[in-house]
């Protein structure tokens, strides 16, 4: 479901022009594909939930998370929870070589989330959908509003990930130093003296994913090369890199590589 206004004419303020605005509720399987982009810029919010982008890399933009994209940029996003999400964004022009505020495009901003910014979308969109006198530059000027705040939450944010980034930062050393053992959350948390659920999401604000599944990952990578390099068994691999049971190392290795393990040592073979 999408809820948006449209302006009638690009009027605006500093060559800055607002095309539309909108506010999505998203259901799980919703799918953007743009593989040429459109013909105008993109600022897309995420308000509530989480959106999986396909950019140099896959990730995942958590609440409060935005990105821009400049014309006839990809566009390639899916949301995947079943939980029903929010999202926000305006179409906009601006001239060829806009520096987008000093953003990059087609890179994620994780911001601290505030209602301050949901208003300020629904404000526009009123503003778009009533068309009273000089809307166009009203909007333009709650649009450079929402930029400065989105850019204030960024700092913010960046500010509190700093002060645990040491923190993380030993964790992850440790998990390539120690991957095959079976530290808990609990355990990883206390060597940060967070609590399990503060650890779990600051360790995937910083790292994109969550501990464990960084961890298996790690496995993973070792396991490949064991596989490719050497003739100990699948048993013996499996209990080398840290797990307990093969059938679950099976399911987690074919998860990351596609292969299982003795398909992938028969098709490096």
């Amino acid at each position: 479901m999408i809820f948006n206004a449209y302006a009638d004419t690009r009027d605006g303020l500093f060559d800055i022009a607002l095309k539309n605005c909108g506010h999505i509720f998203a259901q799980n399987g919703r799918q953007i594909s743009r593989p040429n982009g459109r013909d105008d810029w993109l600022l897309f919010y995420v308000a509530k939930g989480s959106e999986h982008f396909f950019l140099d890399t896959e990730t995942d933009a958590d609440e409060g998370s935005f990105l821009f994209y400049k014309p006839h940029e990809r566009q390639e996003h899916i949301y995947l929870e079943n939980k029903t999400a929010e999202f926000y964004y305006i179409h906009f022009f601006a001239p060829p070589d806009f520096d987008l505020f000093g953003f990059e495009s087609s890179k994620i901003y994780k911001a601290k989330p505030t209602s301050a910014v949901c208003d300020l979308f629904e404000e526009i969109i009123g503003e778009l959908q009533t068309k009273l006198p000089s809307y166009e530059k009203i909007c333009v000027a709650k649009f450079f509003n929402l930029i400065g705040l989105l850019e204030r939450n960024t700092v913010a944010h960046d500010r509190q990930e700093n002060r645990y980034f040491n923190a993380i930062s030993f964790v992850v050393q440790l998990m390539n130093r120690e991957y095959e053992k079976n530290y808990t959350l609990e355990d990883y948390a206390q060597m940060c003296k967070m609590s399990k659920f503060h650890f779990l999401r600051v360790f995937k604000s910083i790292t994109g994913i969550p501990p464990l599944e960084y961890r298996n990952k790690i496995r993973i990578e070792h396991a490949k090369t064991m596989l490719e390099d050497s003739n100990m068994t699948i048993r013996e691999i499996c209990t080398r890199v840290g797990y307990n049971s093969l059938s679950y190392f099976s399911d987690a290795f074919k998860k990351v590589t596609g292969f299982a393990p003795s398909n992938y040592r028969q098709h490096i073979k």
